[in-house]
């Protein structure tokens, strides 16, 4: 009578090329959902200055800013922590935070986006917009700091090095 089954050289060696394969492809996973998160976030910071611009566009003079989330007609997933702070699930949310980076057709400084994942992928999103710039802007800024953070901003082409804010 013939066994059938896996001889313990073969289990092993299916067990190797498993873990060689899923070590190669974990980084990239994780890296990808990385940048998902990070375009969550800049599709966050946009509605948020869009609703800053219609905050202060109501009041005289385009000189009044919001200095509370509460004010705005947004809707963004996560809590307030405090007046000028949301804390979602992956980024905290900080109103009139960039004050080098006034919203066009505003006094009003622009939001940050931070992520501080325990030292792994730290960086922050924000909206350059210029002194004087007109029109809404489409392009964002990123920091971060070396190693994954800044790897994640350069990913999406849009790291700096500068002081965002």
């Amino acid at each position: 009578m013939m066994n059938k089954g896996f001889t313990l050289i073969e289990l092993l060696t299916v067990v190797l090329i498993v873990g060689v394969l899923s070590s190669l492809a974990l980084p990239q996973y994780m890296r990808s959902v990385e940048r998902s998160r990070a375009t969550e976030a800049m599709v966050a910071i946009k509605a948020i200055n869009d609703a800053v611009y219609a905050y202060a566009a109501g009041r005289v003079g385009n000189t009044a800013c919001p200095d509370s989330f509460k004010k705005l007609v947004v809707s963004v997933p996560g809590s307030l922590t405090n007046r000028d702070t949301l804390k979602s699930k992956d980024f905290k949310y900080e109103l009139n935070k960039a004050t080098h980076a006034k919203i066009p057709g505003t006094n009003c400084a622009g939001v940050v986006a931070s992520r501080e994942a325990n030292g792994r992928f730290d960086y922050k999103l924000w909206n350059p917009y210029t002194s004087g710039s007109t029109g809404k802007s489409v392009s964002l800024a990123c920091t971060g700091s070396v190693g994954k953070g800044k790897e994640i901003c350069e990913s999406l082409q849009i790291y700096t090095s500068s002081t965002p804010y």
